[in-house]
């Protein structure tokens, strides 16, 4: 071992022997309400000097120093922290430890501007994008001071604990080394790009009406000059750094990004949704005759920038697109704004992110208590939903629209593939999504279709525990907190993406993980399974019926159809109270669930291993007093240790369910049979011992569209539709039937 590593072990330790000698030692806090930060600051030193002398996590321990403005000492356990620390860990870790350097310097600015040019210039390329990321694009520094300045008024002048003096010393060590450090960052991370890249900023590509495209194309300097294959990602989100072509132009392509007309540098109105269909073709045909391109062209991006890889190719497909890699794809009409014809008010606010100006409104995005006012008023007042807009004082064009089209209908099918129109689509095809992916749904969506018009397509299926953001990029350790499997820990982004389109454009190998068309993590095996299609993924059927026997507060479900008949009764004009309030997965495991929203059923325990594999089916048989009703089922994994796992869930309307572009209402009180085949897909180990739970319940709450059963536009519905309570009844020819894999 290296001199001055063992000296810096020893110091440590030494530190750490006179903090558990202090410890205990009583942690006093004095406090000035004056609004003077710097005074507070002051305050807030002298409190990390103290506890800095206690038992302290390396973390922790730094942190104090650093606040205390013993710099010396937290260079020390920053050096020793990084030794372990993860890659996420180590990025932030390197930028504390110049910032400590720095301070010891005496000459704070200009020592730490040519400390970190200098990093900079040492990094590669991929290093110095995910720096921008995490310190610049990702900036919470405007949070960090907010949450210092609230942590000092909350905090009593007196005696603290040691878990309340690290809270109020994190938050100021937080707030003070972002907020002298972010400018400095910024301008040599801006620089550094210059550096690295040709960026040409201001391409203006006509549309075929005449409309206005706005492009940017991105070189790496130093590469020899010559043809190369085009990246081209395009995208409603713009943004005033390309980063992700910069990626691209890292990994050996032109890195182009292009945005829906109206964004950027486009004099054209915003229009979500609606035009892609033709304009991404006009700029992959733009791309073709570019004199740096070879006339291939690959498309990549996640949720709206992977509809727009589908839109694409709407009419026709262009001979230079050689392959699309859509991430989290959503589905216009299909997963987006609704899911099953249910209509859930997230997109409210979306619409004004993406359309208040050329690029991205976040502050409107981040105004959580306007949103959370908005629906909870709406919810309380019980007022119809098509009258948020009035409610919230504010037009909503988009949200407006949207309301005209409650069926998949012309408006939505115009924006992507339908039907046959799939048929013409004979390019390789990499899908990604998560089990627990918002936009899953859509994404399977063009999956299937493409399948069912195309005999064998190219299309690959990557599936893991992700969700809508990590499936995009490099999942962390935990999801909602269940801690994945190491397999799981894959890089989807750059490695993944990147490894495909050198298979398809440069004719390198296939990405390894890509054994087989479908190929999905297991969650609980730390392994993944590989099969040639979505029906292979399972040998075998475990099928459930709901009943009227109950066991330690549950409906059991039991192995074959009964006489069983089960009511539900829901008052739709009761404001004081929501159901079905847990159909999404967050968290995915919890002790309890709620006992008394919707029936709970429980399977008797597994007598072996299964492993379920894919969506769910539901064959339910009810009958209702009004002509319609929007239901949901949950499937949970109860463990043999007596907790809950989210393993899938779905959510739709009775009058759609056999067909999403044609409404047939339900007759009052006539028994029918409602049958769904689409619930999240989902792989998972279910040990012997477990048992299957499943809750039916009906959709009221905050979150989407109120259906009050009259037959009208539920769009037009309100509280005084809600005249009688709706009244639910199951009969035990309901199943719930489980695909699943066993050895």
């Amino acid at each position: 071992m290296h001199v001055s590593s063992i000296m810096r072990k020893l110091m440590i330790a030494g530190a750490m022997a006179f903090s558990c000698i202090a410890f205990g030692q009583e942690i006093r806090f004095e406090k000035n309400d004056a609004p003077n930060p710097e005074l507070q600051r002051a305050q807030v030193r002298q409190l990390a000097e103290q506890l800095s002398n206690q038992e302290l996590e390396e973390r922790d321990l730094y942190r104090a120093y650093m606040v205390s403005e013993n710099y010396q000492k937290a260079h020390e356990v920053i050096l020793q922290l990084e030794d372990t620390a993860s890659k996420d860990e180590q990025l932030f870790l390197r930028f504390y430890k110049l910032y400590a350097q720095a301070r010891m310097s005496g000459n704070f600015e200009a020592s730490f501007r040519s400390a970190y040019e200098n990093y900079l210039r040492a990094s590669d390329d991929i290093h110095v994008i995910d720096l921008d990321l995490a310190m610049v694009i990702r900036d919470q520094t405007a949070r960090y001071l907010e949450n210092f300045e609230d942590s000092y008024q909350h905090t009593e002048e007196g005696k603290l604990s040691v878990e309340e003096a690290k809270a109020l010393v994190n938050a100021c060590f937080f707030s003070t080394v972002f907020s002298s450090a972010k400018t400095i960052v910024a301008e040599e991370i801006a620089k550094d790009h210059l550096r690295r890249y040709d960026i040409d900023d201001s391409i203006i590509i006509p549309a075929e009406d005449g409309e206005e495209i706005s492009a940017v194309v991105v070189k790496r300097k130093g590469r020899r000059e010559g043809e190369l294959p085009t990246l081209l990602a395009f995208s409603i989100y713009a943004k005033e750094k390309p980063l992700w072509a910069m990626l691209s132009a890292s990994k050996g392509y032109v890195g182009v990004v292009a945005n829906t007309r109206g964004k950027r540098k486009s004099k054209s109105r915003i229009i979500p949704f609606e035009y892609e269909n033709t304009d991404v073709y006009q700029v992959l045909d733009w791309i073709s005759k570019q004199p740096w391109s070879d006339k291939q062209i690959g498309m990549y991006g996640g949720s709206y920038d992977a509809f727009t890889q589908w839109a694409s190719m709407k009419h026709r497909v262009h001979p230079a697109l050689k392959t699309i890699v859509p991430s989290v794809a959503i589905a216009p009409g299909i997963d987006y704004p609704m899911e099953n014809n249910v209509l859930h008010n997230y997109s409210y606010s979306w619409n004004f992110y993406v359309t208040n100006n050329k690029y991205l409104d976040r502050e409107v995005l981040a105004d959580f208590d306007r949103w959370n006012n908005l629906k909870n008023t709406w919810y309380n007042s019980g007022v119809a939903f098509n009258k948020l807009d009035s409610l919230d004082g504010e037009v909503n064009t988009l949200w407006n629209a949207y309301m005209q089209h409650p069926g998949y209908d012309a408006f939505w099918k115009k924006m992507i593939p339908y039907k046959d129109e799939f048929s013409k689509i004979d390019l390789p095809v990499l899908t990604i999504t998560g089990y627990y992916d918002d936009a899953q749904r859509g994404a399977l969506y063009y999956y299937e279709e493409h399948h069912k018009y195309v005999k064998d397509p190219q299309h690959y299926l990557l599936i893991g525990p992700y969700d809508h953001w990590t499936a995009q990029g490099r999942p962390m350790e935990y999801l909602r907190n269940y801690k994945l499997d190491k397999a799981a820990l894959i890089d989807i982004r750059y490695d993944v993406v990147y490894q495909w389109f050198d298979h398809i454009l440069k004719g390198k190998e296939k990405p390894e993980l890509l054994r087989d068309k479908v190929n999905f993590q297991v969650m609980g095996r730390n392994t993944w399974m590989h099969k040639p299609s979505l029906k292979d993924m399972t040998n075998d059927t475990l099928t459930y019926y709901l009943s009227n026997d109950e066991e330690e507060g549950f409906h059991e479900l039991v192995t074959s159809a009964n006489s069983a008949k089960l009511a539900m009764e829901v008052d739709l004009k009761d404001r004081s109270t929501m159901t079905n309030t847990e159909y999404y997965p967050w968290p995915l495991e919890r002790e309890e669930i709620n006992m008394k929203d919707g029936l709970v059923f429980r399977s008797a325990p597994l007598d072996k291993d299964v492993i379920i594999n894919g969506s769910f089916l539901g064959n339910l048989e009810l009958a209702v007093n009004k002509k319609d009703v929007d239901y949901s089922v949950i499937l949970y994994q109860q463990t043999p240790e007596g907790n809950y796992f989210h393993l899938s869930y779905y959510i739709g309307r009775a009058s759609y369910a056999g067909n999403r572009e044609q409404r047939t209402l339900l007759t009052p009180d006539k028994l029918h049979r409602i049958s769904f085949n689409n619930p999240k897909l989902v792989s998972k180990m279910i040990e012997k011992g477990s048992r299957i739970v499943i809750v039916v319940n009906v959709n009221k709450n905050n979150n989407a569209q109120i259906n009050y059963g009259t037959g009208k536009d539920v769009n037009a519905e309100s509280i005084k539709d809600a005249d009688t309570p709706l009244k639910i009844r199951f009969t035990g020819n309901s199943s719930i039937s489980l695909p699943v894999w066993i050895e």
